[in-house]
């Protein structure tokens, strides 16, 4: 009877696993590397630098057509906007989450017998000198439009500048020449850097509008490979109207060793091949919305003829089951964190 009473357990707990893998989609992962094989050759000490995990809730388009004509007709301006949010998420779940995640991160990284640098003393290195420090746990704007940034509990970070939108600037071209010196003043240790983006929003494309504006979402929760957020930008010049800011971001892990040239010694940056889509969470919706130009031809009768503006506009809200969200985020983070850490630490 007990036998039986353990299998049945083992079985559905089995069941529960394998319900849970099939909740993201087929990881496929990709890697740039090199110098890997001077690791062993490098004190076993590692400093996070970043760790930073944004998620989208809302997200707005705009679409604009100019008003003109040709001979004796005339058309008038359109614009048609849409917007999809998302409600009902709590901070605590997401929270809760990314702590989580980290967590493993940390116990992945010691687990290899690797130390771990605390804040204090990567404050006191030239690098960081004039820097910022910001301490989790906290969910703030990431200075992208409709995302949200998440850091963890325990965790602190160093920032050169905030922009007036909120988002924390690492140096010139993005910091991308901060891990190496950084690393050298550390004594070579591995400086790791995780920026990654949960999205639920996707533009549709909008070439067939015709004689008017048109705009096109998707809703398609995913931990993302690259994508532009875009957002409308608020300009009453006629010649800008429909302007929209554009910001490519990328889901990535870096690890970087040592300093050579403008280069490091040692690198290896870990991305996916496409976008891993988290299901169950949110439906698969669309919006769509036109507004079409006014069209009006001049005649002998009426030779002077004035065609008005439209405007269509179109708020989508959607209802999300907050610790469904965060688990989903979850589950597609740690696939891509716990997998290139892997990889990474292989090499000691």
């Amino acid at each position: 009877m007990k036998l039986n009473t353990i299998i049945a357990l083992i079985t559905i707990m089995f069941i529960g696993v394998s319900l849970q893998a099939q909740n993201v989609s087929e990881f496929k992962p990709k890697a740039m590397k090199y110098g890997l094989n001077k690791l062993k050759n490098n004190p076993k000490k590692v400093y996070i630098a970043s760790f930073n995990v944004n998620f989208e809730v809302y997200k707005e388009a705009i679409d604009y057509k100019a008003s003109g004509g040709f001979r004796n007709t005339a058309k008038g301006e359109a614009t048609a906007r849409a917007a999809i949010g998302l409600e009902g998420l709590q901070k605590e779940h997401i929270q809760t989450k990314v702590d989580q995640l980290y967590n493993e991160f940390v116990q992945d990284l010691q687990s290899k017998g690797l130390i771990l640098i605390n804040p204090d003393q990567a404050g006191k290195t030239e690098t960081y000198s004039g820097w910022a420090k910001a301490s989790g746990p906290y969910i703030i704007e990431s200075g992208s439009p409709g995302v949200l940034t998440c850091v963890p509990k325990n965790y602190s970070f160093f920032y050169k500048k905030e922009t007036k939108s909120g988002k924390k600037k690492k140096g010139f071209m993005g910091g991308q020449f901060v891990p190496q010196k950084l690393s050298k003043d550390l004594d070579n240790a591995v400086v790791v850097d995780v920026n990654l983006y949960v999205m639920f929003s996707e533009n549709g494309d909008n070439w067939l509008r015709g004689n008017g504006a048109q705009v096109k979402l998707f809703t398609n929760y995913r931990l993302i490979n690259s994508y532009t957020i875009s957002a409308p930008k608020e300009n009453k010049v006629i010649g800008f109207k429909g302007a929209q800011s554009a910001e490519t971001v990328s889901s990535t892990i870096t690890y970087t060793q040592g300093k050579q040239g403008l280069g490091a010694k040692t690198a290896y940056t870990g991305l996916i091949k496409k976008d891993l889509e988290i299901n169950g969470v949110i439906k698969k919706e669309k919006v769509v919305v036109n507004a079409k130009q006014g069209m009006a031809t001049a005649t002998s009768i009426t030779p002077i003829v004035i065609v008005g503006p439209a405007y269509s506009k179109q708020t989508k809200w959607i209802n999300v089951d907050s610790k469904k969200f965060a688990e989903g985020m979850y589950q597609a983070t740690s696939k891509f964190v716990k997998y290139h850490n892997n990889q990474f630490l292989t090499n000691y």
